[in-house]
């Protein structure tokens, strides 16, 4: 059985602008088990899903999805983002936590008025 790398997990963490430290603490575990689980070596316990989920402010179903997905999702690196997407994500890594859930409720809105 092939072990499926996590790359995923890199990939937001950078987005939102934070470290595997900073995920290790958060979820009470030595900073090399961060790697083991990007890895695929090391699963995601059930009681750190929680945990995991707000530290990469993620849906708790989302976690469990991409955690539960038997092949890689092609998911963009900044360094694939075109321009303006790039801005996009630097001016979000520069809000402050309020801006950031208010960034997040505008985003709900658009979504929830392109779906009616």
């Amino acid at each position: 059985m092939t072990v499926m790398r996590r790359t995923w997990i890199s990939d937001r963490i950078k987005f939102l602008g934070k470290k595997k430290k900073d995920l290790a603490e958060a979820l009470g575990l030595p900073h090399t088990r961060i790697s083991d689980i990007i890895a695929g070596t090391r699963a995601l316990k059930v009681t750190e899903v929680k945990a995991f989920a707000d530290f990469m402010e993620m849906a708790f179903e989302e976690v469990i999805k991409r955690f539960s997905n038997t092949e890689e999702e092609e998911w963009p690196s900044y360094d694939t983002l075109i321009s303006d997407e790039r801005n996009v994500v630097d001016a979000y890594r520069g809000l402050s936590e309020s801006g950031k859930q208010k960034f997040q409720a505008f985003v709900d809105v658009v979504k929830d008025s392109e779906a009616d």
